[in-house]
């Protein structure tokens, strides 16, 4: 299988000068749109599967598809059979809309999450494949620092949740941190303390059950 090469700048397929501009601002904005959703990495493809936008973020997340490779200006093949896939889908089933998602397991263990999606533009004829990449343990994370920011936890209570929420036990907890396994149950206890105050505060229905 042939491997494009990634470019960060965005290769309009149109003779028509004009719309280049326009077209880079509407993907662009997409891209941002989506990113600040917490996703990794915008790719754009065209129907054709010349690839037309490559989010800067997206690199980083590639390269650790192919760690070992000489290049580091390649699309992996996992994308492109991806890609691949999509696009002959929905050639065969035209009037379907196809949302797919694929996981993949990099090296270091890392499930880079792959959504799909077609996106229709003004400039370009036929609609663009958007492939979007979550790295399900960064998503993960954002997710359990939310929940951190909301309960008020301090910097170690943390560390202390963070661990926690990973399914390690109060000892392991300790031995990551340096600590005793009483201090973890100290933190566990304040956090839990924490997690009961902000649930009364959140819910008021809740709050007006116990006042009654």
């Amino acid at each position: 299988m042939a491997v494009s090469p990634i470019s960060t700048s965005l290769r309009v397929v149109s003779s028509q000068a004009s719309k280049q501009g326009t077209l880079q601002k509407s993907v662009t904005q997409f891209a941002v749109d989506l990113i600040q959703e917490f996703i990794n990495g915008i790719l754009v493809f065209t129907d054709q599967q010349q690839l037309i936008y490559v989010s800067d973020s997206a690199h980083k997340v590639l390269n650790r598809l192919q760690p070992d490779s000489p290049s580091r200006n390649q699309i992996p093949e996992e994308i492109l059979h991806i890609c691949q896939s999509v696009i002959q889908s929905r050639h065969r089933f035209p009037r379907q809309s196809w949302l797919t998602e694929f996981d993949i397991l990099t090296q270091d263990a890392t499930i880079l999450r792959i959504h799909s999606q077609w996106l229709k533009l003004e400039q370009l004829d036929n609609p663009c494949l958007v492939l979007m990449i979550e790295d399900r343990q960064q998503a993960i994370k954002n997710i359990l620092l939310e929940e951190a920011n909301q309960y008020d936890l301090t910097p170690r209570e943390k560390e202390v949740w963070l661990l926690h929420r990973n399914d390690l036990t109060y000892k392991q907890i300790a031995v990551e941190l340096g600590i005793t396994p009483n201090t973890v149950k100290k933190h566990m206890k304040s956090i839990h303390a924490k997690q009961k105050q902000s649930t009364y505060f959140c819910d008021p229905e809740d709050s007006i059950t116990q006042l009654n």
